[in-house]
């Protein structure tokens, strides 16, 4: 049972794990255009504020766990485009959530919760060669804010883990690397490779690859599936090194 909560905290806690597989602009230095909405199963709600500003944030999860973010294009010099993304995330209801007994208990239930805020930040450049190739390197940075006495364990869990590190060690970097491009007419593959920079005894470096294929059947409607490959050190000795995770997301555009 605590197997398929780990998963559904992954979803929740990740709001990025397939946000740049979108057809239109996630995962590229281009926003959406002006008065554009895009939706997906697993998607952020994403929202086209003007020619340079994208704002979004994973509806459901700010139930429990409040999101904002604001993706900012900057410059297009001789084919290459600039772009960054700014999240703001209070994670500290979800955290008191899942400091239980039973079933969904994922933390202790004596855990102590600070007030938490995190800050992410990620700054992508990107140059097409043509159609069937793009590069875009990337890096990122977060940090958190943290009010109050804390006192609960890491999150032990694939994705999870590099992510949630910053609640405890306040700050967190990344490095990346997205190649994408058309396979056919409608048919986009994305090739990825991120590296989180821990700095830890037990786990300098965390890894993450991902392959996938997005069906753009038209301006309304995309298809995309694949997998998601996870390397990471982690504190309990007991938990696997190594987690594959398929991925597969319906996404819905407006205007």
């Amino acid at each position: 049972m605590k197997k398929y909560i780990f998963l559904l905290l992954s979803v929740i806690l990740v709001m990025n794990l397939t946000a740049d597989t979108s057809i239109w602009s996630k995962g590229k230095p281009d926003v959406l255009p002006q008065g554009r909405l895009e939706v997906g199963v697993f998607q952020e709600l994403s929202y086209g504020f003007n020619e340079t500003t994208e704002f979004s944030t994973n509806a459901l999860a700010n139930f429990v766990m409040p999101n904002f973010t604001i993706k900012k294009f900057w410059k297009n010099i001789e084919g290459w485009k600039f772009s960054s993304k700014h999240s703001l995330i209070y994670p500290t209801l979800l955290l008191n959530l899942i400091a239980k007994e039973g079933a969904f208990g994922i933390l202790p239930d004596n855990s102590k919760i600070p007030q938490i805020f995190v800050l992410s930040n990620q700054f992508m450049l990107s140059y097409s060669y043509n159609k069937h190739l793009n590069v875009i390197p990337k890096i990122g940075f977060s940090v958190a804010l943290i009010s109050g006495e804390s006192d609960f364990p890491t999150l032990d869990m694939p994705i999870v883990y590099n992510r949630t590190s910053v609640y405890h060690e306040k700050r967190m970097f990344n490095i990346g690397i997205d190649i994408r491009g058309d396979v056919i007419p409608k048919l986009e593959y994305l090739v990825d490779l991120d590296k989180f920079i821990l700095d830890k005894d037990y786990c300098k470096y965390s890894y993450e690859h991902k392959a996938m294929l997005i069906w753009k059947i038209n301006r309304k409607f995309a298809l995309s599936g694949g997998y998601k490959l996870c390397y990471s050190d982690y504190p309990s000795r007991l938990q696997r090194h190594t987690d594959i995770i398929p991925l597969l997301d319906f996404q819905v555009g407006f205007h």
